[in-house]
């Protein structure tokens, strides 16, 4: 969907804040809600389905956006590169015209800041379980909502980071690496913003459609959970129960996309398959001695 017409759809500008739009959002599901329109439930799924489409589509644009916070750290990381050679001796004669060329960074230099980014991503990943912030309730208290604001902010910087050292290089390895991470980054958001809870219980089939979406989600929550929060706090990695949860949360979810497609779950449930899809890419090239 065209991202202007998403911004039409949610009744904001560009310049509006994520907070504004999430208010925006709300406001208009009050409207479109099939409760409010039990005389033509039919059309308001439809409405909810476009309303929800929107959201994710503004939402993610936004994450991946260039980030000013990451732009600065890259351009300082280039000077701390260029600072370690000494400087060329001047040369006073008219220079000749020189075709570009590519200059790609010391592979090991890539690896270090990589390993920085990835981290920090990791970190915040771990805040984000360690608050309960999957619960949109405890996600909504005061306390929590500038920490899912900062998390949010870390996750994008790392984002573009990553992203950037994968343009610096032609080593297929790094690249794949660097892929496959800020792929992660950004589907792990984008799964973060779904909703996990239910509204209304009026209409059967979108309740149904809801049961067998989150009945996926627990099993995805497990996995995720399992990566980024128990793995730290025990010291390793319990592949075994892992996979098989991903592979549950994938089936589920590929069925309830099958048997609900015109449900009002179905951009949610979208959105975790893909996250499904790159927690296995990570799992398959980041843990292969585990």
């Amino acid at each position: 969907m065209d991202i202007e017409r998403c911004y039409r759809i949610l009744q904001i500008s560009e310049t509006s804040s994520n907070e504004d739009i999430s208010r925006s959002f709300k406001k208009m599901a009050m409207i479109y809600h099939p409760d409010k329109n039990p005389q033509r439930r039919e059309w308001a799924n439809e409405q909810m389905a476009i309303l929800n489409n929107a959201y994710s589509v503004v939402m993610s644009y936004r994450f991946s956006r260039e980030s000013a916070e990451a732009e600065r750290e890259f351009k300082d990381a280039e000077v701390r590169q260029q600072s370690r050679t000494s400087p060329p001796r001047p040369d006073f004669r008219k220079p000749e015209p020189q075709r570009e060329t590519f200059k790609e960074p010391d592979r090991d230099y890539l690896i270090a800041r990589f390993v920085k980014a990835r981290e920090d991503a990791k970190d915040v990943m771990y805040k984000y379980f360690q608050y309960s912030l999957d619960n949109f309730h405890r996600r909504d208290e005061r306390r929590n909502i500038r920490i899912y604001h900062d998390i949010v902010t870390s996750l994008r910087k790392s984002y573009h980071l990553i992203k950037k050292y994968s343009s610096m290089t032609r080593d297929s390895e790094l690249i794949e690496h660097f892929n496959v991470f800020s792929k992660l980054i950004f589907d792990f958001y984008r799964a973060s913003e779904c909703m996990n809870i239910i509204d209304s219980y009026k209409n059967s089939f979108e309740v149904d459609a809801y049961r067998m979406y989150k009945q996926g989600d627990e099993f995805l929550h497990k996995a995720q959970k399992e990566l980024f929060f128990n793995r730290h706090n025990r010291g390793f990695f319990e592949r075994k129960k892992t996979i098989p949860d991903l592979l549950y949360a994938e089936n589920i979810f590929s069925t309830t996309l099958q048997v609900y497609k015109k449900s009002s779950w179905a951009i949610e449930t979208s959105i975790k398959l893909e996250y499904v899809n790159s927690l296995k890419a990570y799992i398959s090239l980041f843990f292969t001695a585990e």
